[in-house]
């Protein structure tokens, strides 16, 4: 009965929180620590900030509780609002001065679990009287008294579980007070603690990654079981409860396209649409299947409706018929459009080794962000606060100016397909006109060429401007990872790998506009380049035959060899020149770009201020979703639309995204699930990269625009993430309706 109420508590808290709730609380603590410790370098101001507020926030606790650790948030009254609105603006709040954001990283959680917080206080105070100078040594203080924070926290959590009647509870709290998890629960336990600290108080938008946790917790389990600790219902009921914790610290809304009139906004609840990865199954360094009864544990408390934490799983060769039990589990789970995805490991680790990653390092990856992968614990990701003008705060402007680089973006603001519509412009101002389909691709790739050269300059300058004083700055990342405590210097600054994001987003758009172009230009010859261009430029305004010509043309999911074609072309020159031109920073700084497919909801904001493209595609449409075909042209199914995809090299991407949207009536019963196993996994077998499920009818969604109350239960993926559809705007809605035709 417990784990029922558990669980429909946080699905209430999904789907009926109030939308402004926030909070407040923390506000309020952290305005009252605001210039109490100006006068100590950051990692002391930070370290002793943390310990006042954890000292004063609440530890609410609830009877059912297992796993322990709650927030407050409230919608607020007028004058809350205003103090809230106060704080939000305040140029020296907090967290533009001292709380650097922890997340869009994975933290060195086998570390934790295996020295307690005890025992990473020990190893930090170890290193003070041999630190290299001043500077390192008060980064080591600073770790420290925020590992006396965590520990005062947890503390003060037991008490609160004592005195609400939680033994079992209160005991495992208490132990994690004096050294290491000793059991299954206590570091289920730990963890939480740690992701509600940096959920809920310190990062915004942390998408924290879990880690492999059924490989770090399958000792800690097997020793329960053996000891009789512990039964495999009794884990299932404690793991189920941490997906509960995850769940209710969240908001309501969706943060691509929403807005604070829409959503609860990270602002008011830091993690309110976060995406929490949890990695599951894949391979071991050697290369052998780890799938264990954690595994599977794990996946069946895959809960739907459930937003967080997001399973990824880690799909290894023939996965899916030499683990049945957990496949099938899997399969259940994606059919009931739960929040998961699935990868390909050896797709993964072939990606991140062709970018720059030792490949001793490639198994230790994480998803993280929406989609995207990380090398793992000891990486960076470029985008993360610290950043160059917080360790260099009077950098010249124009210095500032130069480092405000896109990151996942394109040289042009409304994207690729924006581009080659540029090139053609060009080309038909040449005195002669384009001989071949190849002059696109000559002028295409030097736009790109100049601005990944561009992309990779100025992080090689803002990698340097870090490294002046790289144990100037601390955070919850660094207090939580082996490499950045043993050498007292902060991973934003000196991390082993340090990595951004390249994401070709729109390519199957792209793809068609290169295949539109050389079919009706260079193939049947049934009209002029500069016909065409004054017929985009017109928006085809006039030229309704050429539009009708252009969305006859071949389009990317058919399984057409011209489209398969320059898709493998496109992929391939992209990738060669990211290599090509980051090489030298990969050797000087280990420093890389990471590509993916992964684009986010860019596909509609580009789209939004892009005019026309010669596939037929009008202005303000949307471009393709990541690596997804256009909608409406997968005419002959999955399976042309899968043999399409594997023409794309997936091993030499470092991540990328493929919604699945699949109608429940096609896969219905058993019979359909096997069905839909055996075609995902031959997708995956043959190389396939990622999937992630939406199982929804469309009858169902359209109904949900007309009568939301009636389907608060609808969860549909977005791009890394998955989101209650009733609670979405209308551009997200009508996008995903619009995928459902494939």
């Amino acid at each position: 009965m417990n784990c029922k109420l558990r669980i429909e508590e946080a699905l209430q808290a999904l789907r009926t929180k109030p939308l402004k709730s926030t909070t407040f609380e923390r506000v309020q603590i952290l305005h009252s620590l605001q210039h109490k410790y100006d006068g100590l370098p950051h990692p002391l101001r930070f370290g002793n900030v943390l310990y006042d507020f954890f000292d004063q926030v609440s530890t609410p606790v609830e009877p059912h509780d297992i796993i322990v650790g709650r927030h407050l948030d409230k919608p607020l009254n007028a004058e809350e609002e205003a103090f809230f609105q106060a704080f939000l603006h305040d140029p020296k709040n907090l967290y533009r001065t001292t709380l650097y954001e922890t997340g869009h990283c994975t933290l060195d959680w086998q570390w934790l679990i295996q020295y307690g917080l005890s025992g990473l206080k020990e190893r930090a105070m170890a290193g003070i009287p041999n630190a290299k100078d001043d500077e390192h040594a008060v980064f080591l203080k600073g770790a420290v008294r925020v590992y006396d924070a965590f520990i005062n926290f947890a503390r003060r959590y037991a008490e609160a579980a004592k005195n609400a009647g939680l033994a079992e509870a209160a005991d495992a709290l208490f132990s994690l007070t004096q050294g290491a998890p000793q059991t299954f629960h206590e570091a289920l336990q730990l963890i939480w603690l740690v992701n509600l600290a940096d959920d809920s108080y310190l990062t915004l938008n942390p998408t924290l990654t879990q880690g492999r946790l059924d490989i770090i917790l399958l000792p800690l389990y097997e020793a329960d079981l053996k000891a009789g600790r512990l039964t495999e219902d009794g884990a299932l009921e404690i793991i189920t409860d941490f997906y509960c914790k995850h769940n209710l610290i969240m908001g309501r809304g969706e943060h691509q396209m929403g807005d604070h009139t829409n959503t609860t906004c990270f602002e008011r609840i830091l993690n309110f649409d976060a995406p929490q990865y949890l990695p599951l199954a894949g391979t071991d360094k050697d290369g052998r299947p780890v799938v264990n009864a954690l595994t599977l544990l794990f996946s069946r408390a895959i809960t739907p409706g459930f937003k967080n934490p997001i399973p990824v799983i880690r799909y290894f060769k023939g996965m899916d018929t030499a683990c049945p039990e957990l496949w099938n589990i899997l399969m259940e789970k994606s059919l009931q459009s739960c929040s998961m995805m699935i990868y390909n490991d050896a797709d993964i680790k072939s990606g991140l080794i062709r970018a720059g990653v030792e490949p001793e390092d490639a198994n230790d990856y994480e998803h993280f962000a929406c989609n995207w992968c990380s090398p793992g614990p000891n990486s960076q990701w470029m985008s993360s606060a610290p950043r160059a003008v917080h360790f260099v705060p009077d950098m010249p402007e124009d210095i500032r100016k130069k480092l405000q680089i896109p990151y996942v973006r394109t040289r042009c603001p409304n994207g690729w397909p924006a581009e080659f519509v540029n090139a053609m412009h060009e080309l038909n101002d040449k005195p002669e006109p384009p001989t071949s389909i190849d002059d696109f691709y000559d002028l295409f790739f030097q736009y790109f060429r100049d601005f990944i050269k561009m992309k990779i300059d100025n992080l090689v300058l803002e990698l340097e401007l870090r490294q002046r004083h790289p144990s100037k700055l601390l955070t919850l990342g660094d207090c939580i990872n082996r490499w950045s405590i043993e050498r007292a210097e902060c991973k934003n600054a000196t991390a082993k790998y340090h990595f951004q994001i390249q994401t070709f987003c729109g390519i199957a758009t792209l793809v068609d506009c290169f295949s539109a172009v050389d079919q009706l230009l260079f193939i049947d010859h049934s009209t002029t380049l500069s016909e065409l261009v004054a017929a985009v430029d017109a928006n085809y305004k006039g030229y309704e035959t050429l539009l009708a010509l252009c969305r006859k043309a071949e389009k990317f999911g058919s399984d057409g060899a011209l489209t398969n074609r320059h898709a493998e072309r496109i992929a391939k020159m992209s990738l060669e020149i990211c290599y090509e031109l980051g090489a030298e920073a990969v050797k000087k700084y280990k420093l890389f770009l990471m590509p993916s497919l992964q684009g986010d909801t860019w596909h509609l904001k580009m789209g939004a201020i892009c005019g026309a493209t010669p596939n037929g595609r009008l202005a303000g449409e949307p471009f393709t979703q990541s690596s997804r075909p256009a909608n409406g042209s997968c005419k002959k199914g999955l399976t042309a639309m899968f043999s399409s995809l594997l023409h794309l090299p997936f091993d030499q991407y470092t991540s990328g995204s493929l919604n699945l949207d699949v109608q429940p009536e096609n896969f219905a019963g058993e019979e359909g699930r096997i069905l839909f196993g055996k075609l995902l996994g031959n997708y995956f077998n043959r190389g396939g990269l990622h999937a992630q499920v939406s199982c929804v009818s469309v009858d169902d969604l359209k109904d949900a625009q007309i009568h939301p109350e009636n389907h608060r239960d609808l969860l549909v993926r977005i791009t890394g993430y998955s989101g209650v559809f009733v609670d979405m705007c209308e551009t997200i809605q009508n996008d995903v309706i619009a995928r459902m035709n494939p």
